[in-house]
């Protein structure tokens, strides 16, 4: 039996989902005869202006330009009022006038079509359709469509955003294009992330809007490491006008619980303005549905806007998060009959094997190689909500501050300065000790960021007549300018911290999970004198506790600890030219420098760099490193007509490999700092039905470098990729009533080992079917031939839509649906995730006072699964460990009040 708790109501209910959807939707039916009977159902008629608003442009023209707009009738010929000439001729019919009512311009909030939308995703403020890369502006509504909570949610909104799992690892960004998004808040960089990982939560409730970009990031924005594209988060805004706010508080299946409240308004008219939000939350399906997995969230939110002169405006934003969960890990030992049929593969860990494979009973950790032995059962059903990490032990802790100053200056009408400083505090613990033997802990990471920007626009007159030529009546050709658009300056960022990560044995099919883990549930701890045996021969093998942690334990030499001091300036400058009314050139580069002291963590004992030699290893010591990054942007741009653009974007840039919170590593070689990254890209976009409906085409190749999982010690903790892929979105409003979004997305993405020593590490090469059936032990920790493989983990194809529609009355539905290719889980191509959809629905009532939502997620109860880890991670060798089966049908309902 489930409870479900509908304050002030409790319901006992079985589990059943049409049983619980019948006592949600009689809760939310009677909140909606209340509101028809305080407000009433007649609509509400247009404001007087909008009902007598008339044009005289003929129906087929654009009003904003001399273009006709294609998808329309041709016009034909115009009809004149013959009683506006003079008399009226003998025997000729009055023709009444033709009155063409123009559609009433939606306000900005619930207009969802991007054309005219104006963003500054390359610096300077541009419109969508102008903007040489793929955009998608996440408005507010659309995100209240939803009731959007994580980075995962962003994949209803646009296509190059796939959902994923992290076996286990809160992701703090999205995946757009097969890699890493990284995510930038108000057009600053949010630190302390690596392949989308282990940095804070996205707070969706403090964000106005969300600009999703694909590519690699711009050159005013400055890189973090190779990305298939970027988020922007848009913080929320002062209110200068008058007194608003909402509250809003959530409730739903698997103990879905949170609140929110939001206000905002004057505190010296026209001059000065705040807005505060807090976001509390106490449970979340998505965490909840799975055993021993829970999120709870403290947010808070404050804005200042000062507006002292006419010409200066002053934004302030802080925030402070509050984040402790327990993530989703899913099931183990992952194989066909598990995804398809249900069937967990049974077995009892019984020894370990040492080299040459010599069999050791018991409990014991077993050498990179070797591997572990289980006495296999037979195929038994296990529920999906079984969690590898349902032990109280497993915990993930979060304290994120962050404080941003924006300062716009407008010196003249051609000429602006704009200063961006943000400061950033991250502490985080991540504990996965049972059943993976994993930490990764953060005791105090500051991050310090200051951007200064000089914007300057000024037209250059072409072949303009001199007064003497034209007054003797010389011919010349018409007199025309370039438009210019230039956006540079230089960009100052500190950022230190120490970071521990470990441990390398996290042999996860050695359990049985229809047994219950207990606290010793992992495997031993490996010490020194264990690491420098002839068993090991390895002294980066060895588990160091970490100072102030009582019983978490780290590595060195994996790529992920250190301790960590960096300054990086980088000088830019961005130029657009307007050379006509059809062609364009965007330019633009930017260079890092980066000044690097990296260090052994705190704890680290000496005598492992001192006996890694006698092993024929590397010493393990500090670093000083002096790096310059280059990068480059060319955009050419035609527009035929004012409805129609297209580009060519070419970018060269070089990356870095990051230590497990966005840092740099002792161990990294100079080549780890110069990572090169390519992009070539075409696209077109269109605004369509006198802007109503754009689309966006775009075709891309890219390259890059992303991490490799490596055994401490090891050689390769990177390898190249090459991702190419096509992509189409769209949005379609034909009145403030409907609008609609849609997108596709073809990718392929390939990593290329072909000519390493090695190819990638894999915890578990084959899958536990073919362990069982050829006697084969489970995660011997071994190395991929080097070839080249094709992404794992990551779909092919993948398609979202959504549609609203709400009628005057204030009742309306959103649906959504999402769609993916299957995908192998391993690079054995043999163990298959299905193809997969989801359809969700929203029904709501708003009404001036108030707004009641219901939610219905996967109402056809699709049965689905994600990968451990995506194509690009670095867990990605994991996959023959972990998977995740995704939540069955679920509901939540939402109500708001509006003052």
């Amino acid at each position: 039996m489930d409870w479900v708790t509908l304050s002030p109501f409790i319901v006992f209910c079985p589990r059943n989902r049409i049983n619980v959807l019948l006592r949600y939707t009689l809760f939310f039916f009677l909140f909606f005869i209340f509101g028809l009977s305080m407000s009433g159902l007649d609509a509400q008629p247009l404001p007087d202006e909008q009902q007598n608003e008339e044009i005289t442009t003929p129906p087929t023209q654009n009003p904003s330009s001399n273009e006709f707009s294609p998808l329309s009738p041709s016009p034909g010929p115009a009809l004149s009022n013959p009683s506006s000439t003079g008399s009226t001729p003998p025997n000729i019919p009055i023709l009444a006038p033709v009155i063409v009512t123009s559609q009433e311009e939606l306000p900005e909030e619930e207009n969802v079509v991007e054309t005219n939308m104006e963003t500054n995703v390359l610096g300077t403020p541009m419109k969508v359709i102008d903007i040489p890369r793929t955009v998608q502006v996440v408005t507010r509504q659309e995100l209240n469509t939803i009731n959007a909570q994580t980075v995962n949610d962003l994949a209803a909104f646009t296509p190059g955003v796939v959902p994923s799992q992290q076996t286990g690892s809160p992701m703090g960004e999205p995946m757009i294009r097969g890699l890493p998004g990284t995510v930038f808040r108000n057009g600053i960089l949010v630190g302390f992330s690596q392949s989308g990982q282990y940095g804070p939560l996205m707070n969706m409730m403090a964000y106005d809007n969300l600009d999703v970009v694909t590519g690699p990031v711009s050159i005013v924005y400055g890189p973090q490491e190779l990305a298939g594209g970027f988020a922007n988060e848009l913080t929320k805004q002062p209110y200068f006008d008058k007194f608003r706010g909402n509250a809003s508080y959530t409730l739903g299946m698997y103990d879905t619980n949170f609140w929110n409240i939001d206000i905002g308004g004057p505190i010296l008219k026209d001059k000065l303005a705040y807005r505060f939000d807090y976001f509390g939350q106490d449970g979340y399906a998505p965490y909840n549905y799975y055993d021993g997995a829970y999120l709870q969230r403290q947010c808070f939110y404050l804005d200042l806007g000062a507006k002292p002169y006419e010409n200066l405006s002053i934004d302030f934003n802080t925030e402070l998060d509050i984040n402790h969960f327990n993530t989703v890990a899913g099931l183990n030992r992952p194989t066909s009959a598990l995804i398809n049929d249900g069937l967990y593969q049974t077995g009892t860990w019984i020894g370990w094997y040492g080299p040459p494979g010599v069999f050791h009973p018991g409990i014991g950790t077993a050498p990179p190689g070797a591997g572990y032995a289980v006495s296999w059962g037979p195929l038994v059903t296990i529920s999906p909500r079984t969690n590898l990490f349902a032990n109280p032990e497993d915990d993930d802790q979060q304290a994120y501050y962050v404080a941003q100053l924006i300062t716009s200056l407008r010196i003249n009408d051609n000429l602006s300065l704009v200063n961006n400083t943000l400061f950033e505090y991250y502490s985080a613990l991540i504990d996965q000790a049972i059943p993976s033997d994993f930490w990764g802990i953060l005791p105090s990471g500051y991050n310090f960021d200051d951007r200064l920007e000089l914007r300057f626009v000024f037209d250059q007159p072409i072949n303009e007549k001199e007064g003497s030529q034209a007054a003797k009546g010389q011919d010349q050709p018409p007199a025309f300018s370039f438009h210019h658009s230039i956006d540079t300056g230089i960009e100052f960022r500190y950022f230190s911290d120490t970071e521990y990560a470990g441990v390398w044995h996290q042999p996860v099919n050695i359990w049985n999970l229809t047994q219950p883990l207990g606290y010793n549930a992992f495997t031993p701890l490996v010490s020194f004198a264990q690491a420098t045996s002839p068993l090991f021969a390895n002294p980066y093998l060895t588990d160091i506790p970490v100072p102030g942690y009582p019983g978490a334990f780290f590595n060195v030499f994996n790529y992920l600890s250190t301790a960590d001091t960096f300054y990086e300036l980088s000088p830019f400058y961005q130029h657009q030219i307007n050379f006509t009314d059809k062609w364009s050139l965007m330019v633009g580069a930017r260079m890092n420098s980066y000044f690097i002291q990296a260090s052994p963590p705190q704890g680290t004992p000496a005598i492992l760099s001192a006996a890694a030699p006698s092993f024929g290893l590397p010493p393990y010591t500090s670093t000083s490193m002096n790096i310059v990054q280059p990068e480059i942007t060319i955009s050419p741009s035609y527009k035929p007509f004012p409805w129609m653009n297209t580009y060519f974007t070419f970018f060269y840039g070089q990356t870095t490999l990051l230590s497990q919170f966005g840092s740099f590593a002792p161990e990294f070689p100079s080549a780890y700092y110069h990572q090169n990254n390519f992009l070539y890209e075409v696209g077109t976009k269109f605004n369509l039905l006198h802007d109503k409906l754009f689309l966006g085409l775009s075709g891309y190749y890219q390259t890059g470098f992303i991490p490799a999982q490596v055994i401490p010690g090891g050689p390769v903790a990177t390898t190249e990729v090459a991702i190419k892929g096509a992509q189409l979105m769209g949005n379609y409003q034909p009145n403030k009533n409907f609008w609609l979004n849609f997108g596709y997305a073809f990718i392929v993405g390939q990593e290329l080992w072909q000519g390493l020593p090695i190819g990638p590490l894999a915890l578990q090469p084959y899958s536990s079917a073919v362990a069982r059936q050829l006697g084969l032990p489970v995660d011997p920790l071994v190395n991929e031939p080097p070839l080249n493989y094709p992404f794992i983990g990551f779909p092919t194809n993948y398609g979202n839509l959504m549609a609203t529609y709400k009628f005057d009355s204030g009742l309306g539905i959103s649906l959504w649906a999402l769609a993916e290719s299957g995908d192998f889980i391993f690079y054995t191509y043999s163990t298959r995730i299905p193809s997969w959809y989801t359809l969700n629905a929203r029904i709501f009532y708003t009404s001036k006072r108030w707004e009641a939502s219901l939610y219905l997620y996967n109402i056809t109860d699709e049965h689905y699964w994600f990968a451990g880890a995506p194509g690009f991670s670095a867990a990605r060798n994991f996959n023959y460990d972990y998977i995740v089966p995704q939540l069955p049908f679920w509901i939540q309902g939402s109500l708001s009040i509006f003052f």
